[in-house]
């Protein structure tokens, strides 16, 4: 039985060579792939590193020179997202604090907000999790009423859109990963923008602070981006899959490193950008059929949203976790592999960093307690689809 992975963009032979003419030509690569994204998120200004991390620390260490008053030392976000984001706010000298989420579209609870709102605040961080639009507008109002920093952490909603606007677009500052896990991958990377091009100088000063890979090692790179070409495919998973589950991620991080998009990625991703519709429409058709299948089942909860959603993983929570867990038995039986991603909620990990960590969050700790991910990604088809549903039906009728 092949094991279909929980993530992972597919690869082409082309997509190999766009790769390594990017490893020759890595200047004008880079050139032609910031251009393909600024067409791509109509955006101007914009800058690509090598992780959604990055993009997040120089974006926080630009705004902590902007601020009025150095009490300003606060970041609101979401309780339950990815732990990764307290690693640059505490490396910047900030601080979390965190909110609730609603269960509604399981990301932060906007009307949660306003009452963590102090003179410490300097900034509001809205996660699109799990590729679903958070309610930006209101975020966006609270920042204009208490004259704050909005920072759109859009790292897995790749493709997703509101009203129009791709998410991550609407603040004034958004940030989006390209690891091998988000919506579409170049191994690594991250990108980052702006609205006002005011702010363009002042942020090329940290750009320009960032050490660029030596020729060995982006080539190191480039030979691990090889390995992931045959890695996130089902046959080739499935055959290395006891070598492949040493490199997952199994802990938290505790620092990350800072370098340059690299020419092969570059090249990469002006190719893999050929087809960006395209597999952003295989993420937003897969997650309207696994909406079908799960919107009516007794004791399972799946989000709700009123925009495009490209889904980065499709989330449920199981009322009942004997049941989640035979749901996820079956499954794998079936090669479907399914995750449980952050099993603790920030407040729970980093308990004597976050300011406000004494608080309760149930809707959060819910979520954490009861989450269980499928697979949304180009490479699940309509037979997989199938066979989800009559796991599902296997256990829940």
């Amino acid at each position: 039985m092949l094991r279909m992975p929980t993530a992972g963009t597919p690869y082409l032979f082309s997509d190999i060579l766009a790769a390594a003419t990017g490893l020759l030509f890595p200047q004008k690569s880079l050139r032609n792939f910031r251009n393909r994204l600024q067409d791509y998120l109509n955006v101007e200004n914009i800058a690509l590193v090598n992780s959604g991390t990055t993009a997040f620390y120089i974006l926080l260490k630009y705004i902590v020179n902007l601020r009025k008053n150095k009490k300003q030392t606060q970041i609101i976000l979401t309780n339950y997202t990815a732990p990764s984001l307290f690693l640059p706010i505490q490396k910047a000298g900030l601080e979390c604090i965190v909110a609730d989420i609603s269960l509604q579209d399981f990301n932060i609870d906007a009307d949660k907000i306003e009452p963590l709102i102090n003179e410490r605040t300097l900034a509001i961080m809205p996660v699109h999790m799990f590729g679903i639009p958070t309610n930006i507008d209101k975020i966006i109002a609270l920042g204009q009423k208490y004259n704050l920093f909005i920072i759109e952490d859009a790292a897995s909603s790749l493709g997703s859109k509101m009203e129009g606007y791709p998410s991550g677009t609407r603040a004034e500052f958004g940030f989006y990963s390209l690891n091998r896990g988000k919506n579409i991958s170049t191994l690594a990377g991250g990108i980052l923008t702006w609205k006002d091009p005011r702010h363009s100088k002042g942020i090329s000063l940290y750009l320009n602070q960032i050490p660029k890979l030596n020729r060995l090692l982006e080539l190191k790179l480039f030979i691990k981006f090889l390995a992931l070409v045959l890695a996130v495919r089902p046959f080739f998973y499935t055959l290395l899959y006891p070598m492949i589950a040493k490199h997952k991620y199994s802990s938290l991080h505790d620092t990350f490193h800072s370098f340059a998009f690299t020419g092969f990625q570059a090249g990469l991703g002006a190719k893999l950008w050929n087809r960006a519709a395209t597999l952003t429409q295989a993420r937003i058709e897969n997650g309207k059929q696994l909406i079908n299948l799960f919107e009516n089942i007794d004791g399972i909860q799946i989000p709700r949203s009123e925009f495009t959603v490209a889904y980065n993983q499709f989330p449920i929570l199981i009322d009942d976790l004997a049941k989640r867990s035979e749901l996820e038995i079956e499954l794998l039986k079936a090669g479907i592999e399914t995750s449980h991603l952050y099993e603790k909620t920030l407040h729970q990990i980093y308990w004597k960093f976050i300011k406000n960590s004494q608080q309760s969050f149930p809707q959060s700790q819910y979520l954490a307690d009861h989450l269980l991910l499928l697979p949304p990604h180009p490479q699940i088809r309509n037979r997989h689809i199938k066979i989800i549903s009559q796991c599902l039906n296997k256990i829940f009728t």
